[in-house]
């Protein structure tokens, strides 16, 4: 995966709609497990940007296998970012506004 800001957002939306779809499933009874879960993806997609700003490609690549670690339980999902179309990423159909 390039180390661009644009892979990190790709990466963070990933998850952050997959838990979207969690929370309603496994987060009946409150949103601190979800509002955890979530604030760590925002809090290392910033960091991943800012090393990708900073030119620090060994953060950000940490910082990226991370986000990666993150996704990992959605790796059979069509829109997880491992499966990103060569020379660009697939949208994902769920999010409104985005295009298949």
């Amino acid at each position: 995966m390039l180390l661009d800001s644009q892979t990190g957002v790709g990466v963070y939306q990933f998850i952050v709609d997959r838990l979207e779809g969690r929370r309603r499933e496994e987060y009946p009874d409150g949103r601190e497990a979800y509002e955890d879960d979530w604030t760590a993806a925002h809090d290392l997609e910033k960091s991943y940007a800012e090393a990708v700003h900073a030119q620090d490609p060994d953060t950000a690549e940490h910082l990226l296998q991370e986000l990666m670690n993150m996704a990992a339980p959605w790796r059979n999902h069509p829109h997880h970012p491992d499966n990103d179309t060569e020379g660009g990423h697939q949208p994902d159909d769920t999010v409104p506004g985005s295009r298949p």
